[in-house]
């Protein structure tokens, strides 16, 4: 019969070998107006697993600026967060820019937004 540890002794430590995991790179674009970063060419797990990816499939695309639409799109956005677990934060509603530019209690948004953009212009002249 081997012998027992003793109560509130403490455990036999077990130590693995720790193995140096590979880097692999990915390049990401920023936005210059809200620093979100995504991934430059949008590949997708699935393509992967599917293995188009090795065939060389186009999966995704790249990422684009652009396509927000400046005369319906929302800049700010009402969405539902009653926390119904697996259904996101549906959309309500929400203010495009026509209609921000009225109310005063965006007016430092909006100022910000502008100065971002007229920095990002000289920038890339």
């Amino acid at each position: 019969m081997s012998p027992r540890k003793p109560r509130g002794a403490p455990a036999e430590r077990v130590t693995r070998e720790v193995r140096p995991r590979p880097v692999v790179e990915g390049l990401f674009v920023s936005c210059p107006f809200c620093c979100m970063s995504r991934k430059l060419d949008k590949t997708g797990g699935w393509a992967r697993i599917r293995g188009k990816l090795d065939r060389g499939e186009p999966v995704k695309g790249r990422s684009r600026f652009g396509i927000f639409d400046l005369d319906d799109g929302f800049l700010i956005q009402i969405r539902d967060c009653s926390g119904s677990r697996g259904h996101g934060f549906p959309l309500i509603g929400g203010y495009t820019l026509d209609q921000l530019k009225g109310k005063t209690e965006f007016a430092e948004l909006l100022a910000e937004l502008k100065e971002c953009a007229e920095n990002l212009l000289k920038k890339l002249e």
